[in-house]
Protein backbone atom coordinates (compact mmCIF):
# COMPACT_ATOMS: atom_id res chain seq x y z
CA UNK A 1 0.00 0.00 0.00
CA UNK A 2 1.21 3.55 -0.76
CA UNK A 3 2.36 5.93 1.96
CA UNK A 4 -0.51 8.30 1.12
CA UNK A 5 -3.02 5.57 2.02
CA UNK A 6 -1.24 5.01 5.34
CA UNK A 7 -1.27 8.77 6.07
CA UNK A 8 -5.10 8.85 6.12
CA UNK A 9 -6.51 10.15 8.47
CA UNK A 10 -3.10 10.79 10.12
CA UNK A 11 0.56 9.99 9.46
CA UNK A 12 2.08 7.53 11.98
CA UNK A 13 5.58 8.93 11.36
CA UNK A 14 4.49 12.27 12.80
CA UNK A 15 3.59 10.78 16.16
CA UNK A 16 5.84 11.86 19.07
CA UNK A 17 6.45 8.18 19.89
CA UNK A 18 7.01 4.98 17.91
CA UNK A 19 3.71 4.02 16.30
CA UNK A 20 4.49 0.33 16.72
CA UNK A 21 3.20 0.52 20.29
CA UNK A 22 -0.16 1.73 18.98
CA UNK A 23 -0.08 -1.27 16.66
CA UNK A 24 0.48 -3.54 19.68
CA UNK A 25 -2.45 -1.98 21.54
CA UNK A 26 -4.95 -2.06 18.69
CA UNK A 27 -3.71 -5.47 17.53
CA UNK A 28 -4.43 -6.79 21.01
CA UNK A 29 -7.97 -5.39 20.83
CA UNK A 30 -8.36 -7.03 17.42
CA UNK A 31 -7.25 -10.41 18.77
CA UNK A 32 -9.64 -10.14 21.72
CA UNK A 33 -12.42 -9.29 19.23
CA UNK A 34 -11.94 -12.77 17.74
CA UNK A 35 -13.41 -14.42 20.87
CA UNK A 36 -16.93 -14.83 19.35
CA UNK A 37 -15.33 -17.00 16.66
CA UNK A 38 -13.11 -18.91 19.09
CA UNK A 39 -14.26 -22.11 20.73
CA UNK A 40 -14.47 -20.48 24.16
CA UNK A 41 -16.98 -18.10 22.60
CA UNK A 42 -18.91 -20.63 20.52
CA UNK A 43 -19.10 -23.14 23.36
CA UNK A 44 -21.18 -20.78 25.49
CA UNK A 45 -24.04 -21.04 22.99
CA UNK A 46 -23.98 -24.82 22.46
CA UNK A 47 -26.68 -25.81 24.94
CA UNK A 48 -29.03 -23.21 23.48
CA UNK A 49 -28.26 -24.14 19.86
CA UNK A 50 -29.03 -27.82 20.44
CA UNK A 51 -32.39 -26.84 21.93
CA UNK A 52 -33.57 -24.46 19.22
CA UNK A 53 -32.24 -26.54 16.32
CA UNK A 54 -33.20 -29.97 17.67
CA UNK A 55 -29.69 -31.39 17.30
CA UNK A 56 -27.77 -33.52 19.77
CA UNK A 57 -24.19 -32.76 20.84
CA UNK A 58 -22.67 -35.16 18.29
CA UNK A 59 -24.41 -33.56 15.31
CA UNK A 60 -23.61 -30.07 16.55
CA UNK A 61 -19.96 -31.13 16.94
CA UNK A 62 -20.04 -32.57 13.43
CA UNK A 63 -21.41 -29.34 11.97
CA UNK A 64 -18.79 -27.42 13.90
CA UNK A 65 -16.04 -29.68 12.57
CA UNK A 66 -17.31 -29.41 8.98
CA UNK A 67 -17.54 -25.64 9.15
CA UNK A 68 -14.14 -25.30 10.79
CA UNK A 69 -12.38 -27.68 8.40
CA UNK A 70 -13.83 -25.85 5.42
CA UNK A 71 -12.67 -22.53 6.86
CA UNK A 72 -9.15 -23.92 7.32
CA UNK A 73 -8.88 -24.55 3.58
CA UNK A 74 -9.73 -20.89 2.92
CA UNK A 75 -7.11 -19.41 5.26
CA UNK A 76 -4.04 -19.78 2.99
CA UNK A 77 -5.93 -17.62 0.49
CA UNK A 78 -6.61 -15.10 3.27
CA UNK A 79 -2.88 -15.06 4.00
CA UNK A 80 -2.18 -14.14 0.39
CA UNK A 81 -4.71 -11.32 0.63
CA UNK A 82 -2.99 -10.07 3.77
CA UNK A 83 0.35 -9.82 1.94
CA UNK A 84 -1.32 -8.10 -1.00
CA UNK A 85 -3.74 -5.64 0.65
CA UNK A 86 -2.25 -5.21 4.12
CA UNK A 87 -3.52 -5.46 7.67
CA UNK A 88 -5.75 -2.40 7.51
CA UNK A 89 -7.99 -3.65 4.73
CA UNK A 90 -8.00 -7.19 6.12
CA UNK A 91 -9.12 -6.21 9.62
CA UNK A 92 -12.18 -4.46 8.18
CA UNK A 93 -12.90 -7.54 6.07
CA UNK A 94 -12.49 -9.89 9.06
CA UNK A 95 -14.41 -7.75 11.58
CA UNK A 96 -17.36 -7.07 9.28
CA UNK A 97 -17.50 -10.76 8.38
CA UNK A 98 -17.44 -11.89 12.00
CA UNK A 99 -20.11 -9.35 12.93
CA UNK A 100 -22.39 -10.60 10.16
CA UNK A 101 -21.71 -14.19 11.26
CA UNK A 102 -22.92 -13.43 14.79
CA UNK A 103 -26.03 -11.75 13.41
CA UNK A 104 -26.82 -14.88 11.40
CA UNK A 105 -26.15 -17.13 14.40
CA UNK A 106 -28.72 -15.20 16.45
CA UNK A 107 -31.37 -16.15 13.89
CA UNK A 108 -30.06 -19.56 12.83
CA UNK A 109 -33.22 -21.48 13.78
CA UNK A 110 -35.47 -18.97 12.00
CA UNK A 111 -33.28 -19.15 8.88
CA UNK A 112 -33.17 -22.97 8.96
CA UNK A 113 -36.94 -23.28 9.36
CA UNK A 114 -37.95 -20.36 7.11
CA UNK A 115 -39.95 -19.02 10.04
CA UNK A 116 -41.16 -22.44 11.24
CA UNK A 117 -39.58 -25.44 13.01
CA UNK A 118 -36.32 -26.35 11.19
CA UNK A 119 -35.88 -29.74 9.58
CA UNK A 120 -32.88 -31.85 10.59
CA UNK A 121 -31.02 -31.32 7.30
CA UNK A 122 -31.72 -27.60 7.24
CA UNK A 123 -30.58 -27.24 10.84
CA UNK A 124 -27.27 -29.03 10.20
CA UNK A 125 -26.53 -27.07 7.01
CA UNK A 126 -27.46 -23.70 8.50
CA UNK A 127 -25.45 -24.07 11.69
CA UNK A 128 -22.54 -25.53 9.68
CA UNK A 129 -22.47 -22.41 7.49
CA UNK A 130 -22.65 -20.18 10.56
CA UNK A 131 -19.71 -22.04 12.08
CA UNK A 132 -17.80 -21.80 8.79
CA UNK A 133 -18.14 -18.01 8.74
CA UNK A 134 -17.42 -17.57 12.46
CA UNK A 135 -14.30 -19.71 12.35
CA UNK A 136 -12.92 -18.22 9.12
CA UNK A 137 -13.41 -14.60 10.11
CA UNK A 138 -12.93 -15.06 13.87
CA UNK A 139 -10.43 -17.74 14.78
CA UNK A 140 -8.70 -17.43 11.41
CA UNK A 141 -8.47 -13.91 9.97
CA UNK A 142 -9.14 -11.90 13.13
CA UNK A 143 -6.19 -13.51 14.96
CA UNK A 144 -3.83 -13.91 11.99
CA UNK A 145 -3.91 -10.25 10.96
CA UNK A 146 -2.77 -8.74 14.30
CA UNK A 147 -0.16 -11.47 14.79
CA UNK A 148 1.44 -10.78 11.41
CA UNK A 149 1.14 -7.01 11.81
CA UNK A 150 2.90 -6.97 15.20
CA UNK A 151 5.56 -9.31 13.84
CA UNK A 152 6.30 -6.87 11.02
CA UNK A 153 6.59 -3.77 13.20
CA UNK A 154 9.24 -5.24 15.51
CA UNK A 155 12.49 -7.17 15.18
CA UNK A 156 14.77 -6.60 18.19
CA UNK A 157 11.80 -6.02 20.51
CA UNK A 158 9.43 -8.55 19.00
CA UNK A 159 9.37 -10.61 22.18
CA UNK A 160 8.66 -7.57 24.35
CA UNK A 161 5.86 -6.41 22.05
CA UNK A 162 4.37 -9.90 22.02
CA UNK A 163 4.53 -10.06 25.81
CA UNK A 164 2.73 -6.76 26.24
CA UNK A 165 -0.01 -7.88 23.86
CA UNK A 166 -0.09 -11.37 25.31
CA UNK A 167 -0.82 -10.28 28.87
CA UNK A 168 -4.15 -8.77 27.87
CA UNK A 169 -4.91 -11.43 25.28
CA UNK A 170 -4.26 -14.29 27.69
CA UNK A 171 -6.45 -12.74 30.36
CA UNK A 172 -9.25 -11.97 27.89
CA UNK A 173 -9.20 -15.43 26.31
CA UNK A 174 -9.21 -17.31 29.60
CA UNK A 175 -11.89 -15.12 31.20
CA UNK A 176 -13.93 -14.55 28.04
CA UNK A 177 -15.93 -17.75 28.50
CA UNK A 178 -17.05 -16.68 31.97
CA UNK A 179 -17.94 -13.15 30.83
CA UNK A 180 -19.97 -14.37 27.86
CA UNK A 181 -21.73 -16.94 30.03
CA UNK A 182 -22.76 -14.17 32.45
CA UNK A 183 -23.91 -12.01 29.54
CA UNK A 184 -26.05 -14.84 28.21
CA UNK A 185 -27.74 -15.14 31.63
CA UNK A 186 -28.39 -11.40 31.66
CA UNK A 187 -29.72 -10.75 28.14
CA UNK A 188 -30.16 -14.20 26.61
CA UNK A 189 -28.13 -15.97 23.96
CA UNK A 190 -29.71 -14.11 21.05
CA UNK A 191 -29.14 -10.76 22.71
CA UNK A 192 -25.52 -11.69 23.36
CA UNK A 193 -25.04 -12.57 19.69
CA UNK A 194 -26.47 -9.20 18.65
CA UNK A 195 -24.25 -7.29 21.08
CA UNK A 196 -21.20 -9.11 19.70
CA UNK A 197 -22.34 -8.48 16.13
CA UNK A 198 -22.48 -4.73 16.67
CA UNK A 199 -19.35 -4.54 18.81
CA UNK A 200 -17.15 -6.49 16.41
CA UNK A 201 -18.83 -5.83 13.08
CA UNK A 202 -19.07 -2.07 13.48
CA UNK A 203 -16.83 -1.14 16.41
CA UNK A 204 -13.77 -3.20 15.48
CA UNK A 205 -14.10 -2.41 11.77
CA UNK A 206 -13.96 1.33 12.49
CA UNK A 207 -11.15 1.00 15.04
CA UNK A 208 -9.11 -1.19 12.69
CA UNK A 209 -9.51 1.15 9.74
CA UNK A 210 -8.45 4.08 11.90
CA UNK A 211 -5.39 2.58 13.62
CA UNK A 212 -4.14 -0.58 11.85
CA UNK A 213 -1.03 -0.19 9.66
CA UNK A 214 0.64 -3.10 7.87
CA UNK A 215 4.34 -2.39 8.39
CA UNK A 216 6.64 0.47 9.43
CA UNK A 217 8.32 0.90 6.03
CA UNK A 218 4.99 1.78 4.39
CA UNK A 219 4.65 4.57 6.97
CA UNK A 220 8.16 5.94 6.49
CA UNK A 221 9.45 4.27 9.67
CA UNK A 222 11.77 1.42 10.62
CA UNK A 223 11.09 -1.67 12.77
CA UNK A 224 11.43 -1.02 16.54
CA UNK A 225 11.45 2.75 15.88
CA UNK A 226 15.17 2.76 15.04
CA UNK A 227 16.43 5.80 13.18
CA UNK A 228 18.40 5.27 10.01
CA UNK A 229 22.11 5.35 10.79
CA UNK A 230 21.63 4.60 14.50
CA UNK A 231 23.67 1.79 16.12
CA UNK A 232 20.55 -0.32 16.50
CA UNK A 233 19.63 0.21 12.85
CA UNK A 234 23.09 -0.93 11.84
CA UNK A 235 22.73 -4.07 13.93
CA UNK A 236 19.34 -4.73 12.42
CA UNK A 237 20.71 -4.33 8.93
CA UNK A 238 23.58 -6.72 9.61
CA UNK A 239 21.16 -9.26 11.04
CA UNK A 240 18.88 -9.15 8.00
CA UNK A 241 17.95 -12.74 7.08
CA UNK A 242 20.01 -14.08 4.17
CA UNK A 243 16.77 -14.57 2.30
CA UNK A 244 13.06 -14.06 2.80
CA UNK A 245 11.42 -17.48 2.66
CA UNK A 246 8.40 -17.90 0.44
CA UNK A 247 5.59 -20.11 1.65
CA UNK A 248 6.71 -22.88 -0.71
CA UNK A 249 10.20 -22.76 0.78
CA UNK A 250 8.92 -22.61 4.36
CA UNK A 251 6.78 -25.73 4.06
CA UNK A 252 9.84 -27.72 2.96
CA UNK A 253 11.46 -27.17 6.37
CA UNK A 254 10.93 -29.42 9.40
CA UNK A 255 10.71 -26.30 11.56
CA UNK A 256 7.52 -25.10 9.86
CA UNK A 257 5.69 -28.34 10.57
CA UNK A 258 7.04 -28.83 14.09
CA UNK A 259 6.17 -25.28 15.10
CA UNK A 260 2.76 -25.53 13.44
CA UNK A 261 1.83 -28.91 14.94
CA UNK A 262 2.76 -27.98 18.52
CA UNK A 263 0.23 -25.10 18.72
CA UNK A 264 -2.21 -27.18 16.65
CA UNK A 265 -2.19 -30.01 19.19
CA UNK A 266 -2.85 -27.48 21.93
CA UNK A 267 -5.70 -26.05 19.87
CA UNK A 268 -7.20 -29.49 19.26
CA UNK A 269 -7.55 -30.42 22.94
CA UNK A 270 -8.33 -26.94 24.30
CA UNK A 271 -11.01 -26.52 21.62
CA UNK A 272 -12.58 -29.83 22.60
CA UNK A 273 -12.42 -28.87 26.29
CA UNK A 274 -14.16 -25.52 25.83
CA UNK A 275 -16.67 -26.92 23.32
CA UNK A 276 -17.74 -29.70 25.71
CA UNK A 277 -17.10 -27.70 28.88
CA UNK A 278 -20.48 -28.35 30.49
CA UNK A 279 -20.44 -32.06 29.63
CA UNK A 280 -16.87 -32.55 30.86
CA UNK A 281 -17.77 -30.84 34.13
CA UNK A 282 -20.90 -32.95 34.55
CA UNK A 283 -18.84 -36.11 34.04
CA UNK A 284 -16.84 -35.16 37.14
CA UNK A 285 -19.89 -33.92 39.12
CA UNK A 286 -18.99 -30.26 38.51
CA UNK A 287 -21.92 -27.95 37.76
CA UNK A 288 -22.09 -25.61 34.76
CA UNK A 289 -21.58 -22.56 37.00
CA UNK A 290 -18.58 -24.17 38.73
CA UNK A 291 -16.86 -25.30 35.54
CA UNK A 292 -17.21 -21.82 34.01
CA UNK A 293 -15.79 -20.28 37.16
CA UNK A 294 -12.84 -22.68 36.90
CA UNK A 295 -11.55 -20.97 33.76
CA UNK A 296 -11.11 -17.76 35.76
CA UNK A 297 -8.01 -19.35 37.30
CA UNK A 298 -6.33 -19.82 33.93
CA UNK A 299 -4.98 -16.22 33.77
CA UNK A 300 -2.94 -16.82 36.94
CA UNK A 301 -0.73 -19.09 34.86
CA UNK A 302 -1.23 -17.82 31.32
CA UNK A 303 -0.22 -14.24 32.08
CA UNK A 304 2.86 -15.33 34.03
CA UNK A 305 3.86 -17.79 31.31
CA UNK A 306 3.29 -15.21 28.59
CA UNK A 307 5.46 -12.56 30.23
CA UNK A 308 8.21 -15.07 30.97
CA UNK A 309 8.15 -16.57 27.47
CA UNK A 310 8.09 -13.13 25.84
CA UNK A 311 11.10 -11.96 27.85
CA UNK A 312 12.98 -15.16 27.08
CA UNK A 313 12.09 -15.19 23.37
CA UNK A 314 14.51 -12.33 22.65
CA UNK A 315 17.27 -14.12 24.56
CA UNK A 316 17.06 -17.89 24.06
CA UNK A 317 16.40 -20.38 21.29
CA UNK A 318 12.79 -20.98 20.28
CA UNK A 319 13.38 -24.67 20.98
CA UNK A 320 13.09 -24.11 24.74
CA UNK A 321 9.69 -22.48 24.37
CA UNK A 322 8.63 -25.18 21.92
CA UNK A 323 9.36 -28.00 24.38
CA UNK A 324 7.91 -26.02 27.30
CA UNK A 325 4.63 -25.69 25.40
CA UNK A 326 4.48 -29.45 24.81
CA UNK A 327 5.22 -30.27 28.46
CA UNK A 328 2.49 -27.89 29.63
CA UNK A 329 0.03 -29.38 27.11
CA UNK A 330 0.71 -32.89 28.35
CA UNK A 331 0.22 -31.89 31.99
CA UNK A 332 -3.02 -30.07 31.21
CA UNK A 333 -4.47 -32.95 29.22
CA UNK A 334 -3.66 -35.47 31.94
CA UNK A 335 -5.26 -33.10 34.42
CA UNK A 336 -8.48 -33.29 32.42
CA UNK A 337 -8.47 -37.07 32.92
CA UNK A 338 -8.42 -36.63 36.71
CA UNK A 339 -10.46 -33.44 36.85
CA UNK A 340 -12.56 -34.76 39.73
CA UNK A 341 -9.54 -34.61 42.05
CA UNK A 342 -7.80 -31.53 43.42
CA UNK A 343 -4.50 -32.57 41.81
CA UNK A 344 -6.15 -33.11 38.43
CA UNK A 345 -7.95 -29.79 38.62
CA UNK A 346 -4.75 -27.85 39.24
CA UNK A 347 -2.86 -29.85 36.60
CA UNK A 348 -5.50 -28.79 34.07
CA UNK A 349 -5.49 -25.15 35.11
CA UNK A 350 -1.71 -24.86 35.40
CA UNK A 351 -0.99 -26.92 32.28
CA UNK A 352 -3.40 -25.24 29.89
CA UNK A 353 -2.97 -21.83 31.45
CA UNK A 354 0.79 -22.06 30.94
CA UNK A 355 0.42 -23.51 27.45
CA UNK A 356 -1.94 -20.71 26.47
CA UNK A 357 0.63 -18.11 27.51
CA UNK A 358 3.50 -19.73 25.62
CA UNK A 359 1.28 -20.46 22.62
CA UNK A 360 0.81 -16.77 21.77
CA UNK A 361 4.52 -15.95 22.00
CA UNK A 362 5.61 -18.92 19.94
CA UNK A 363 3.24 -18.08 17.09
CA UNK A 364 4.12 -14.39 16.94
CA UNK A 365 7.89 -14.63 17.37
CA UNK A 366 9.00 -17.90 15.78
CA UNK A 367 7.74 -17.49 12.21
CA UNK A 368 9.15 -14.02 11.39
CA UNK A 369 12.38 -15.09 13.11
CA UNK A 370 12.55 -18.27 11.04
CA UNK A 371 11.26 -17.09 7.67
CA UNK A 372 11.52 -13.27 7.52
CA UNK A 373 8.76 -10.69 7.08
CA UNK A 374 8.23 -10.38 3.33
CA UNK A 375 5.89 -13.37 2.89
CA UNK A 376 4.74 -13.63 6.51
CA UNK A 377 1.06 -13.33 5.62
CA UNK A 378 1.13 -16.31 3.26
CA UNK A 379 3.17 -18.41 5.70
CA UNK A 380 0.96 -17.44 8.65
CA UNK A 381 -2.11 -18.22 6.55
CA UNK A 382 -1.01 -21.83 6.11
CA UNK A 383 0.12 -22.09 9.72
CA UNK A 384 -3.28 -20.79 10.87
CA UNK A 385 -4.96 -23.24 8.50
CA UNK A 386 -3.18 -26.15 10.20
CA UNK A 387 -4.25 -24.92 13.64
CA UNK A 388 -7.85 -24.30 12.62
CA UNK A 389 -8.02 -27.76 11.00
CA UNK A 390 -6.79 -29.33 14.23
CA UNK A 391 -9.29 -27.36 16.28
CA UNK A 392 -12.04 -28.68 14.02
CA UNK A 393 -11.14 -32.27 14.85
CA UNK A 394 -11.14 -31.77 18.62
CA UNK A 395 -14.88 -31.41 19.40
CA UNK A 396 -16.04 -34.20 17.09
CA UNK A 397 -13.19 -36.47 18.24
CA UNK A 398 -14.23 -36.03 21.87
CA UNK A 399 -17.92 -36.48 21.03
CA UNK A 400 -17.24 -39.72 19.16
CA UNK A 401 -14.94 -40.93 21.92
CA UNK A 402 -17.67 -40.44 24.50
CA UNK A 403 -20.24 -42.17 22.29
CA UNK A 404 -17.96 -45.21 21.89
CA UNK A 405 -16.64 -45.57 25.45
CA UNK A 406 -19.31 -43.77 27.46
CA UNK A 407 -17.06 -40.96 28.73
CA UNK A 408 -14.23 -38.63 27.69
CA UNK A 409 -11.47 -40.50 29.53
CA UNK A 410 -10.11 -42.73 26.74
CA UNK A 411 -9.99 -40.02 24.08
CA UNK A 412 -8.34 -37.60 26.51
CA UNK A 413 -5.61 -40.12 27.36
CA UNK A 414 -5.02 -40.67 23.64
CA UNK A 415 -4.64 -36.92 23.11
CA UNK A 416 -2.05 -36.78 25.91
CA UNK A 417 0.23 -38.84 23.65
CA UNK A 418 0.32 -36.18 20.89
CA UNK A 419 2.75 -33.68 22.51
CA UNK A 420 5.48 -36.30 23.13
CA UNK A 421 5.18 -37.43 19.50
CA UNK A 422 5.53 -33.84 18.24
CA UNK A 423 8.51 -33.35 20.56
CA UNK A 424 10.33 -36.07 18.61
CA UNK A 425 9.74 -34.09 15.41
CA UNK A 426 11.01 -30.95 17.14
CA UNK A 427 14.34 -32.60 17.89
CA UNK A 428 15.02 -32.65 14.14
CA UNK A 429 13.81 -29.09 13.53
CA UNK A 430 16.77 -26.82 12.77
CA UNK A 431 16.60 -23.01 12.56
CA UNK A 432 15.83 -22.25 8.86
CA UNK A 433 17.99 -19.11 8.83
CA UNK A 434 21.01 -21.03 10.09
CA UNK A 435 20.43 -23.72 7.49
CA UNK A 436 20.24 -21.03 4.81
CA UNK A 437 23.73 -19.80 5.76
CA UNK A 438 25.31 -23.22 5.34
Amino acid sequence: MSRSWNDIPFAPRRMPFFYGWVVVAVGTVGTVASIPGQTMGVGVFNDYLTDVLGLNATWLSGAYAAGTITSSFCLPFAGNLLDRFGARAMVVFASAGLGLSMLLLSQCDTIAGFGGPPSFAAAVITIGLCFLAMRFFGQGCQTMVPRVMIGRWFERRRGLATGVAGVFTAFAFTSGTYVLNRLVHMIGWRGTCLVLAVGVGIGMSLLGWLLYRDNPEACGLRPDGDEEGSPHAAVTASDTPPREFTRAEAVRTVAFWAYSLAPASHGLVSTAFFFHLSAIGAEHDISRAEIYELVLYFPLFSVTANLTAAWLSDRISMRYLFFSLLIAETAGTLGMVFLGSTVGLWMLVAGYGTAGGIFVVLLTVAFPQFFGRAHLGAIAGLNTSVMVFASAIGPILFALGRNITGDFRAVTIACALMPPAIALLGIWAKHPQRLART
